[in-house]
């Protein structure tokens, strides 16, 4: 089941509960794609006033960005059950053992690259927002800032889940390739 399809209310309880999901990387993805909206609702709203093709593109960029940073809200979830589902495989045997290191190294690769993606497409927001600052309305300003000022704080969090992971990441040279594209997309802050 997808996040987008509880009431709020209920994914701020499950949010808050001993559930494993929604968790760091899923809140900071739909923190994210409301942050994006946030950008999307003061260009919709200058467009009114104003049609003009920059508006126009910025809106289909954001609307997109919006989308994107839901679906990876989903996706952090399901990879976070991919690595639960090769935690619980069994160990009785030196082959099964064996097999569930594995498992745990392909999860735990997977589990980083859902928030690395995320954080990417939020380094985008970030510029859309830039994009956004002096083409909106006075009015709707603010609402552009915060929804900056949110992906600053989502982006971050979203790549504590790398930070997370990476220990059980199999080979050196993934690992590497991770860690080096997290700080690529936390460069991105400054």
């Amino acid at each position: 089941m997808s996040l987008w399809a509880l009431p709020l209310e209920e994914f701020r309880e499950r949010t808050a509960s001993r559930a494993p999901t929604p968790g760091g990387g899923s809140v900071a993805a739909v923190t994210g794609s409301l942050a994006a909206g946030l950008v999307v609702m003061a260009a919709e709203i200058s467009r009114a006033s104003a049609d003009s093709e920059p508006l126009a593109a910025l809106v289909a960029d954001g609307r997109r960005l919006v989308a994107e940073l839901a679906a990876h809200a989903d996706a952090d979830v399901a990879a976070f059950e991919g690595y639960m589902a090769a935690l619980g495989l069994p160990r009785a045997s030196d082959a099964e053992k064996a097999a569930r290191k594995q498992a745990m190294a392909r999860a735990a690769v997977a589990a980083s690259e859902a928030p690395l993606a995320a954080a990417a497409t939020m380094a985008e927001v970030l510029a859309l927002a830039a994009r956004a600052e002096p083409l909106v309305k006075p009015s709707v300003l603010s609402d552009v800032l915060a929804g900056a000022d949110l992906i600053r704080g989502a982006l971050p969090a979203a790549l504590r889940n790398v930070d997370v992971n990476l220990p059980f990441v199999g080979d050196d040279e993934t690992r590497r390739r991770l860690a080096e594209r997290r700080d690529q997309l936390l460069r991105a802050l400054r």
